[in-house]
């Protein structure tokens, strides 16, 4: 059987640097020259990773994505870009912008308050001279909508998720309770562009430390998405080992258990003990460890995330996500004490099926494929099948044709017409739970595995949905793993 913890642990880091966050850093101004950049490499990175068409983003050209990390790399590189290179790139970036946004509005959205945080980036960009298409400001009139639907409170608190994103408020924003909403490690929201913008408004030696430990993070280059988030990344990892096959109690660390002993026994796990926000995904997943490990514990904190259709995320969240309720789902089906426990089956199950794409697959809202998503629902309904046979299975078999079909020849799965091992592991991992497979499938598997062997070595494009396209290293790494190492420990001759 493969070793995944020894193949995991060699990722540098956990969350992979992304663009939007490191030019945010890269256009913080430097506190004695503001004509300079205070981070020199950060821009320095952002001037070595544009695409050829001009845009900076994931390597999955997902529009949203591109285009808010290419308005926020073009800042820094018009302020402080002195070189012809320079310009070139900022020429390259502006067209790149006046071909492809008018398509914004046509396009499905699937980014963390995109629609807040646009138009508050392309005033900022205009700013600094940044010469964008009007179209671009498509959004403005849905931004001032959802402002009115936040309570000021709510704005400048570090108790609910819009603290992560609080780069939105532009130049409405007010700084000094900007700094009431600073966590003990010097960061706004664990968000370094959050965090950057306050440090354009407050020299706060607090928050430069935790610029500068998510620069050395990445050898003093970039920076992430989210950062720390180690909750999330070791939950997560857990989680992908386990359902590779290894035993839950010996992939719970006792540090880890500890964390998630004192949020379950809370009101609920949060993706880090210095983010205060408890959210579902994490404590449904939890639970589901939990109770595969022997642990006792009761299930008591989802109960804070349920409401009269689904399970929500956080607490005053707007639009459910699928994967959260699909591990809502693993979760209930191991707590028979939980309050309601049937009733909120049956309504996890008629969720599911109401949000079902072409009655065949998911997309949930931290994943741009749904091979994530329908992967992880075809897992928990082959669970419930086991409880309760025949139950969901016309939620299942759609959905495994749906896999099976959409496997392309060279035993790959890409949902973006790029072929990743990412979304291979997620399809195979998922066939790989189904007992007594027929040939059909075992080839699936097969073939499957033969495609993430021979490109193990390929870079992996971020998929998972921030405020920007990210890649979580480690997590995406245990989930190729463990369709590897739960193939060979159910085919020990291969």
């Amino acid at each position: 059987m493969i070793e995944i913890d020894q193949r995991v642990a060699v990722q540098p880091r956990s969350i992979a640097s992304t663009p939007y966050d490191t030019a945010w850093v890269a256009a913080i101004p430097h506190p004695q020259e503001r004509r300079d950049p205070r981070f020199p490499t950060a821009l320095n990175w952002i001037c070595q990773n544009q695409w050829p068409d001009g845009s900076w983003g994931s390597a999955i050209p997902y529009l949203h994505d591109r285009v808010i990390c290419t308005v926020a790399a073009l800042i820094p590189l018009v302020r402080y870009g002195q070189r012809q290179t320079d310009y070139q790139q900022v020429i390259r970036g502006e067209r790149y912008l006046w071909q492809n946004a008018q398509a914004l509005e046509n396009y499905p959205c699937e980014l963390v308050g995109f629609e807040l945080l646009l138009p508050a980036l392309v005033d900022n960009a205009v700013t600094a001279g940044v010469k964008l298409p009007p179209y671009i400001r498509a959004f403005e009139k849905e931004r001032e909508r959802k402002l009115k639907m936040l309570p000021e409170q709510m704005i400048y608190s570090n108790q609910v998720t819009v603290a992560h994103s609080l780069e939105f408020l532009g130049a409405t924003v007010d700084p000094i309770r900007l700094a009431g909403v600073q966590g003990a490690n010097g960061s706004i929201g664990n968000s370094p562009a959050a965090t950057a913008f306050f440090l354009h408004f407050l020299d706060d030696p607090e928050a430069v430390a935790y610029i500068e430990r998510c620069l050395a993070a990445d050898e003093g280059t970039a920076v992430s998405v989210l950062d720390p988030c180690e909750t999330f990344d070791d939950l997560w990892t857990a989680q992908h080992r386990w359902l590779g096959g290894e035993a839950a109690l010996s992939i719970l660390s006792p540090e880890l258990r500890q964390t998630l002993q004192v949020g379950l026994n809370g009101k609920g796990v949060s993706l880090s003990p210095s983010f205060p926000v408890p959210d579902a995904d994490e404590t449904a997943v939890a639970l589901v460890l939990f109770k595969d490990a022997g642990l006792d514990i009761e299930p008591t904190a989802l109960k804070e995330f349920e409401r009269d259709d689904y399970f929500v995320s956080f607490q005053y969240e707007r639009h459910p996500s699928v994967g959260v309720n699909i591990h809502a789902l693993m979760a209930l089906l191991r707590y028979p004490q939980y309050p309601g426990q049937q009733a909120a089956i049956a309504k996890v199950i008629a969720f599911l099926g109401e949000t079902r794409q072409q009655n065949s697959f998911w997309l949930d809202k931290w994943h741009i494929s749904p091979h994530y998503a329908t992967g992880r629902a075809v897992v928990a309904l082959l669970e419930l099948d086991r409880t309760y046979p025949g139950r969901g299975q016309e939620l299942l078999q759609p959905a495994l044709a749906w896999i099976l079909e959409t496997q392309n020849e060279d035993g790959s799965w890409g949902y973006f017409g790029i072929p990743t091992v990412e979304e291979t592991a997620y399809a195979t991992l998922a066939l790989e739970h189904i007992q007594n497979p027929g040939l059909r499938i075992r080839t699936a598997i097969e073939n499957g595995v033969g495609y993430i062997q021979a490109h193990l070595n390929e870079p992996r494009p971020a998929m998972w949905i921030d405020k920007c396209l990210y890649l979580p290293s480690r997590i995406v790494e245990s989930a190729i793993y463990a369709a590897l190492g739960r193939r060979a420990s159910t085919n020990p001759t291969h």
